[in-house]
Order: C-alpha cells, then sequence, then structure tokens
C-alpha cells in the first residue's frame, strides 16, 4: 500500500525470515532432477501458507520471508499464526528426510506489495537468522516474545540464552494424535543427517544441537526414545565429536 504521494507504507507486521537448511545443496547440484525437486518441494510450501489468508510470502533461492499484519486486538494470534505457519514447512523438510530450518521471528515495521519488501522488521530478523540463529531453530527476537511469552507458548530459551520455536513440544499441543510419530520422524532425520555428513564439522555442530535439544524434549515429556550414544555410534560417528547433554537452560535475551 502506499500513501497519497505514492511512497510506500510501512505496517507493524510479524516476520519470519526463514533458511532451509539442505535446499541450497539440491540447487548447487544442478541437475535437473534436483531442480524438479525444489520446485515441487517449493509448491508444496506455497500450498501449505496459502491457507492462511492473512499471511504473506515470498520464496528466493533457499529462504522464505513470511509476513502478517499485526491485529491489534489480537496481537499473539498473529505470532501464534506464523509459528503454526512454521510447524507446517517443518513437517514438510523431515518429509523430504533431513532437511530442517533455521530462522528468525520478529514484529516491527514492513513494507511488503509485490516489487518491495523493507523495513526495520526484515532487517531485524535477517540479522537473528544469520548471526545468531547458527543451529537448526528459529530464534524468537524479544519483540515477538512479549506478545507470546506464557507457561502455554511453545517458546524455550536455549543454552545461549536466545529463546526459539519450540517445534517438539508444538507438536504435542498442537498434533495430539500424531505428535509421537512427528518426534520420531525428527530423531531419524537427525541420525540421517548426522550419518551423511560424517566428515562435515560445520553439520555435525548443527545436529550435536539438534540432538540435545530433542533429548531435552523427550526427558522434560517423559518421552523414552532418547538419541543415545548408542545410536551416534551405529551412524558411524566419532561420538568424541557429538557431546550430549542432559538439559538445556540459559538466563538472558538478546
Amino acid at each position: 500500500m502506499f500513501n497519497e504521494i505514492g511512497l510506500p507504507i510501512q505496517k507493524k507486521c510479524v516476520v519470519a525470515f526463514i533458511d532451509l537448511l539442505g535446499v541450497s545443496h539440491k540447487i548447487e547440484i544442478g541437475s535437473q532432477w534436483a531442480l524438479d525437486w525444489v520446485w515441487l518441494f517449493y509448491k508444496s510450501i506455497t500450498q501449505e501458507i496459502k491457507q492462511h489468508e492473512n499471511v504473506k510470502f515470498k520464496i528466493f533461492s533457499d529462504n522464505i520471508l513470511i509476513c502478517r499484519e499485526i491485529d491489534e486486538d489480537n496481537p499473539k494470534q498473529c505470532v501464534l499464526e506464523i509459528i503454526e505457519v512454521l510447524d507446517k514447512i517443518e513437517g514438510l523438510m523431515f518429509t523430504a528426510k533431513a532437511l530442517f530450518i533455521r530462522g528468525a521471528v520478529v514484529v516491527d515495521d514492513l513494507h511488503f506489495s509485490d516489487n518491495f519488501v523493507y523495513g526495520k522488521a526484515l532487517v531485524r530478523a535477517y540479522e537473528l537468522e544469520n548471526k545468531y540463529a547458527v543451529y537448526p531453530r528459529v530464534v524468537i527476537d524479544n519483540s515477538a516474545l512479549e506478545l507470546v511469552n506464557d507457561e502455554k507458548s511453545p517458546i524455550v530459551q536455549d543454552k545461549d540464552g536466545l529463546y526459539f520455536y519450540d517445534y517438539i513440544q508444538f507438536c504435542i499441543i498442537e498434533n495430539k494424535e500424531e505428535w509421537l510419530k512427528k518426534i520420531r520422524t525428527f530423531k531419524f532425520n537427525v541420525l540421517l543427517n548426522i550419518r551423511g555428513n560424517l566428515t562435515n564439522a560445520s553439520v555435525l555442530n548443527k545436529m550435536e544441537w539438534a540432538v540435545n535439544y530433542y533429548n531435552d524434549n523427550c526427558i522434560r515429556h517423559n518421552i523414552k526414545y532418547l538419541i543415545t550414544y548408542e545410536d551416534l555410534k551405529e551412524c558411524g560417528v566419532n561420538v568424541s565429536n557429538i557431546h550430549i547433554v542432559p538439559k538445556l537452560g540459559g538466563n538472558c535475551k538478546l
């Protein structure tokens, strides 16, 4: 939207900037099969997001920008709707096997039109994803956290003090019939990713985080499907490269 003299109007929005981990590799391969796979995968993501009529999005390379204008009467629900979209994308990533998402969610001003997207929300979301998210997690900025931070929200604090969207908790809360299947799929994909990247220190670092995030949820929810050192050994990994810790935790914000 533009004002009376043709200048773009910015509105307060919930914005998620997402990196689809593993997709860029398929694009780099350059084979027709890989490119066709990416196209079909993006079509599936598009169909899921379009079910939310108030949510706008753009897909470029291996990134997705998602936004929803804040409803001042119910800002919390706007943030939760973006998290619900992220949950659907995460589910599709797991269906594709061993793919994860990394990103950030911010609430701030944004202009979103066919040709232009800019504003403080995008700058902040990109900064958080690029510099701070690091692992396969979606960091929740303080601007969004203050709208949804209660005991029932699917957001937890990590050991480095950052808050992030808790995919497994969200599965348990919102998908009571399928949550066990989903977390088993999470475990399978973590181990599959480790098995396929035994010499890639960067990927193993990210998967070390995923192992401990998964195990922490199993402990919190009394789920008996921990990832063990025996599981890691079966993948062929040198277990000294992945350290299992008993619990996540932290006490500071961005």
